[in-house]
């Protein structure tokens, strides 16, 4: 499993970065207190088509990660 950090890349990094991910690999698309960023918007859009899981883990100064996980598999919309 790899970890991408793309919260300093331009808007439109996180499709390119998705399509080339591994089955498994993590993408950190933002950190902070809430979820914003050039890539929030894609990644909800790629979670709701199943392309994603969206998390979030606690990381350092009360700021979060926000992370999109590629699955192992489709993911199924419930």
């Amino acid at each position: 499993m790899a970890v991408h950090d793309i919260t300093h890349t331009r808007p439109g990094a996180f499709r390119t970065v998705l399509a080339n991910a591994e089955p498994g690999d993590e993408i950190i698309y933002h950190i902070g207190r809430f979820c914003a960023g050039p890539h929030k918007a894609v990644a909800l859009d790629s979670a709701e088509a199943g392309m994603c899981i969206l998390y979030q883990r606690r990381g350092e100064k009360q700021n979060f990660l926000y992370i999109a996980r590629k699955p192992q598999r489709k993911a199924k919309i419930i």
